[in-house]
């Protein structure tokens, strides 16, 4: 079955509401939620999330292609109206559901090498067991999963409110 304008949002729909769930549980923090649309002016599609003080811009995206360097740019560009210096983007990994947080702690998230590397030199040494793919046409972007993302934003404490 082929995707539609009515089926693709409500695809990217499900995609926002299962990345906020993810990452109020991980972080153990209610006052994460899906952003409004602002146009041109767009913060991201996740809202409240910070690391280190600084706001973090994330945008999902539920797609079939991966079109790595389309979407960090967006993500960039909202990173800027937001004026966060992290700019990352969650994206559905194929043939994996959301139907658990296990499941959505597997999807993809990635940003930039110099912000990663940033990040991870601010969260602390537990993030050199990451496991990391270079993804984009020159292999400029880091890709790990959300769990790990979620990891990076909590400073390496376990996830979620039992941890």
């Amino acid at each position: 079955m082929s995707r539609n304008r009515q089926s693709a949002k409500k695809a990217g729909t499900e995609m926002e509401t299962a990345v906020e769930h993810y990452l109020q549980w991980a972080l153990n923090d209610q006052r994460i939620i899906r952003r409004r649309l602002h146009g041109s002016n767009d913060e991201g599609d996740i809202a409240n999330i910070f690391f280190h003080g600084q706001p973090v811009c994330v945008e999902v995206k539920n797609t079939k292609l991966l079109n790595a360097t389309k979407h960090y740019n967006e993500a960039a560009e909202e990173a800027g109206n937001l004026d966060s210096p992290y700019p990352w983007v969650v994206q559905k990994k194929p043939r994996v559901g959301l139907s658990t947080f296990e499941r959505i702690g597997q999807q993809l998230a990635y940003t930039d090498s110099e912000t990663y590397h940033t990040m991870c030199a601010l969260a602390g040494r537990f993030t050199e067991k990451f496991d990391i793919d270079l993804i984009g046409r020159s292999r400029q972007y880091v890709c790990i999963t959300l769990e790990n993302l979620a990891l990076i934003l909590n400073d390496g404490l376990p996830l979620g409110p039992e941890g």
